[in-house]
């Protein structure tokens, strides 16, 4: 534990690392940005669709869709996506990447990293409650890779905890990664797991699309309040940082 306590001491941005996270506090507005838009845009989509009354046919034809799109590549592909949302292994890469920050000295990111892991689960439980949706592999059957879950369809806990931890893991690429290959590579993937998650989820017959445009909006509300707390964080953690203060020791950090 002593070792812990200053490992997490030596956490600060100190010298040219200070500079290099202003940079990266003041490049984090345009993700920010990215994901209020993209909550009023699925906002509107669903408020648009539930208005036209296309959620049901919307619902039906793309389940019916994904089973007529069935493929032993394209089953294989999805169900890992899935896979990584199921415990122990969402639970296993989470503390990885948590540790992977903390080791680098960025004990903040750390922790809210962990944060966006389980911040989804109050509201999951929440809007469980709210009533009962069959999910389509339990109303239409023949879902490739079929695999027959209890509770209800909506909301999707998967789409909700990949939005909330990939889109932060996105964010902090953007804003923290050394070199630019290094930051595109990591928002990449980090986005294409993103978005790949609630397909798999339709394919898979789990859920209905409008769950998982609701679970994609509900998860990108939490983003954005999640980043917003975060930067706050950070520009008190910055500000307690002397700005020509001189650069220690990192003890291997490159």
């Amino acid at each position: 534990m002593e070792k812990v306590r200053k490992h997490a001491a030596r956490s600060l941005p100190i010298g040219p690392e200070k500079a290099r996270h202003c940079d990266g506090l003041r490049r984090g507005r345009a993700p920010l940005a990215l994901a209020l838009g993209a909550v009023l845009g699925l906002a509107v989509v669903l408020l648009a669709l539930v208005a036209l009354g296309a959620l049901r046919d919307a619902d039906l034809w793309l389940a019916r869709g994904a089973r007529a799109l069935a493929a032993p590549w394209l089953t294989q592909l999805l169900w890992a996506v899935s896979w990584l949302g199921w415990q122990p292994q969402v639970a296993l890469i989470g503390v990885a990447v948590a540790g992977g920050l903390f080791w680098r000295r960025l004990v903040l990111e750390s922790g809210f990293a962990l944060l966006t892991l389980v911040g989804g689960t109050p509201i999951y439980l929440f809007m469980t409650l709210l009533g009962f949706r069959p999910r389509p592999v339990h109303t239409l059957g023949g879902f490739p890779g079929e695999r027959t879950l209890e509770g209800t369809s909506f909301p999707s806990g998967h789409v909700i905890t990949y939005t909330l931890f990939c889109g932060f893991l996105a964010y902090l690429a953007y804003t923290l990664a050394r070199r630019g290959w290094m930051r595109w590579i990591g928002v990449a993937l980090a986005l294409t797991v993103l978005l790949s998650i609630g397909p798999s989820r339709v394919y898979l017959g789990q859920h209905w699309f409008s769950d998982v445009l609701a679970s994609y909006l509900l998860g990108a509300a939490l983003l954005v309040a999640t980043l917003v707390a975060y930067r706050a964080a950070k520009r008190r953690q910055l500000a307690r940082i002397p700005v020509l203060a001189v650069a220690a020791p990192r003890g291997g950090d490159d």
